[in-house]
């Protein structure tokens, strides 16, 4: 696909709230105006569009903690550096080992995001941890949410701990670690009347039985805990249940901060990027008011050039992480690149700088001075640059909505490789 070709898919795909028509399209809260509105009055525009440019990286000040606990064997530390996108060999991957090695409270950060920390926690009830003095000595409050795990059933130190959890308004959920091996067991015993579907429903049943008198309305989560099976059971249910209840105010920070790693968090991921579309086009409007040198599009190519940047990295298309990807599920690179070739062809991916300028310019020609007069969050203000806010908002929206669909195509492309790896295994195991 030519740059042409490309330029003229985008043009083919309606916006989802189309600007043009109205709707539900709604860049901002009443409160971000006002802030806005307050910073104009108070000092002008200038110095507008890095008021702006400062609110995208709120996000990165709020810290992050998540405790993971369970007993001695549950696999927390696989389960940690499966969530941080992590094998055990990998530099900086929690200690696993066929011991206890969990002796005091340990952080993890996440790759690339250093706000955001699992912390590995003791198990309730052994000598150094008693029940009497378990929440002081973990420092409680310090924790968001907690994940509990166990390997086989929850026991009552475990219940225990999600009654304090709840009764002090803090979320818990409730994992159940090593599926996989239980699905291997019992294929091994069961070769002829084996049910996936059942085995996995009597293992939530079971752990259900157990944690409902503690929470009525509590889930259970069936994971593996390893990286190559992190697309499979219920991995990507348990990642938007943490989005999705994580405390609001760092909401955003959690779904900027992890990595792709299911369709639950891509989907978070573009409704996060997307939000932020309105203050990279309100800041390139504050800057086209103010005559900038060379910018003969009223266009701040910096600020927009960065933030696809961001997307990239944000939605798993930079090379690192597709690197990772064909390491982990054995796909060959050329298959990964010439797949995502068809959706974001790699020259403009691995060129953004001049594809995201060039596109600027094509959508400049095209793009009506009025057409986005009235979505301009700053009614009556000096910002009066529409065209330079509407095409600002049409590059960004159409090469974020281009990336996602990069994106899903990859998730595909792994789904598709670790089935086969699972399908491999089992052969083998059955020559055994």
């Amino acid at each position: 696909m030519n740059f042409t070709d490309f330029e003229q898919f985008f043009y083919r795909e309606p916006f989802v709230e189309s600007i043009t028509t109205g709707g539900n399209f709604q860049f901002i809260s009443d409160e971000e105006i006002r802030g806005a509105e307050t910073f104009i009055h108070r000092n002008g525009v200038n110095g507008l569009d890095t008021y702006l440019s400062q609110r995208l990286n709120v996000w990165k000040q709020h810290p992050l903690d998540i405790a993971v606990v369970g007993s001695s064997g549950v696999g927390k530390s696989t389960f940690i550096n499966c969530l941080r996108g992590l094998e055990a060999e990998d530099t900086g991957a929690a200690g696993v080992g066929v011991v206890e090695t969990t002796n005091e409270p340990t952080a993890y950060e996440y790759p690339d995001f250093p706000n955001l920390k699992i912390w590995d926690l003791p198990g309730v009830g052994t000598p150094n941890y008693p029940r009497s003095s378990y929440l002081e000595k973990i420092q409680f409050e310090k924790y968001d949410f907690f994940l509990i795990l166990c390997r086989t059933r929850f026991t009552e130190n475990d219940l225990w701990l999600a009654s304090e959890v709840k009764s002090k308004n803090k979320r818990f959920v409730f994992i159940r670690t090593n599926v996989d091996s239980d699905l291997f067991n019992e294929y091994e015993d069961h070769p002829t009347t084996f049910n996936e579907d059942e085995v996995l429903q009597h293992i939530r049943n079971n752990c259900l039985e157990y944690i409902r008198p503690v929470d009525p309305n509590a889930e259970i989560f069936l994971i593996s805990g390893h990286l190559k099976n992190r697309l499979r059971f219920d991995f990507g249910k348990l990642t938007e249940t943490l989005m999705r209840d994580y405390p609001s105010l760092k909401r955003e920070s959690m779904i900027l901060s992890m990595s792709v790693m299911c369709k639950e968090v891509l989907i978070a991921k573009t409704a996060a990027l997307h939000r932020r579309i309105w203050i990279i086009a309100s800041a390139s409007a504050a800057v086209a008011v103010v005559p900038v040198p060379f910018l003969s599009l009223g266009f701040d190519a910096t600020l927009v050039m960065s933030e696809v940047e961001f997307y990239k990295k944000q939605l798993g298309l930079d090379q690192e992480a597709l690197t990772k990807l064909s390491q982990v599920y054995q796909i060959p690179m050329q298959k990964i690149e010439k797949e995502l070739n068809e959706i974001f062809p790699l020259q403009h991916l691995n060129s953004l700088r001049r594809f995201v300028f060039d596109f600027a310019k094509k959508q400049a020609v095209r793009a009506a001075p009025g057409e986005f007069a009235r979505y301009v969050p700053y009614v009556g203000t000096a910002i009066v640059s529409t065209l330079s806010f509407g095409v600002c908002y049409a590059v960004l929206y159409k090469i974020l909505i281009r990336m996602e669909q990069a994106s899903l195509k990859i998730i595909d492309i792994v789904i598709d490789a670790s089935n086969q790896m699972i399908q491999q295994e089992q052969q083998r195991q059955a020559l055994i």
